[in-house]
């Protein structure tokens, strides 16, 4: 399948420019044994008065047990979309500090297997995978998660005194680890797992490794409102060095109307994008051998 029909099958099996929200969500793509090793649900929020102080009361007070580890950590700064041809995506910027620098506390479960991140503009819910293997709760469970947990920050905050909490973008990501067995041994035959990656001409060998990195517009009501990054790049697993290539999906974009439920629909709205993106950028026999594709 060439590129062009590639990205064409993503705009249309996400339901294309006239994409609309339905109470019933659609049936996804779905795998007996998934790669995914880290999803993260994050928000950029409008910056509130809160010192590192309270933030470490939201943990210990609302998390409690439940994530006893605890680090600090620097802030985390989220790339903003924009969709304006005279405007490049904003970045990190600089900025002067009229007080202490804004830090970002981490709180994690004993198991490492949930970590919840506040920082006064900024939050966000991770489920990791272990070396033991842990499997991918799916999207739901974690989702419930992150919900939770944002709404009692937003409680909190509003004990503070510092009213609503207001939502200006998400971020969904999707971290895959995609390990070699028989359908693919080094990083050079990326193309056995990832469509979008093909064959030079026959003078060049098999590379020795490769990356890919594509961006893709979400629409939606007739309108853009966010983007999906496609990034497949070499990688090596920790505890052994064996080879993997690392697969990142991520869904960034504002939320689809004011409120708890706006930021809810642009979620759900960006895992069927990942969901049917990952489909759509993988091989069949990747999906039939490596993850048992159920449908």
């Amino acid at each position: 399948m060439s590129r062009a029909s590639i990205h064409k099958v993503l705009n249309s099996v996400c339901g294309g420019s006239n994409n609309r929200m339905t109470k019933s969500r659609p049936s996804l793509p779905d795998y007996a044994n998934p790669p995914v090793v880290e999803v993260v649900f994050a928000i950029t929020i409008r910056p509130l008065p809160v010192s590192v102080v309270d933030l470490a009361r939201f943990g210990w007070e609302r998390l409690g047990d439940t994530f006893p580890i605890r680090q600090e950590q620097p802030p985390m700064q989220m790339q903003r979309e924009t969709f304006d041809p005279g405007i490049q995506n904003i970045g990190p910027t600089l900025a002067l500090l009229t007080g202490p620098p804004p830090v970002r506390l981490l709180f994690q479960t004993e198991d490492k297997t949930r970590l919840v991140q506040v920082q006064r503009d900024w939050l966000a819910c991770n489920w990791q995978g272990t070396s033991s293997g842990d499997p991918y709760p799916r999207y739901e469970s974690i989702e419930g998660d992150f919900l939770e947990t944002w709404d009692n920050f937003a409680e909190f905050m509003s004990e503070l005194g510092h009213g609503e909490v207001h939502a200006s973008q998400c971020e969904l990501s999707y971290i895959n680890h995609i390990l070699p067995g028989d359908l693919w041994e080094s990083h050079g035959q990326i193309n056995r797992v990832i469509q979008l990656a093909g064959e030079a001409s026959t003078f060049l060998p098999e590379p020795e490794d490769g990356q890919l990195y594509f961006r893709y517009r979400i629409p939606f009501e007739g309108r853009d409102v966010g983007r999906l990054y496609v990034q497949a790049i070499p990688a090596f697993r920790k505890e052994d060095s064996l080879p993997l290539i690392q697969l990142n999906m991520v869904a960034r974009g504002t939320p689809l109307r004011e409120g708890r439920e706006g930021v809810v629909e642009f979620f759900r709205l960006a895992h069927e994008w990942i969901v049917n993106g990952f489909a759509g950028v993988t091989t069949d026999p990747a999906q039939e051998t490596l993850w048992e594709k159920i449908k």
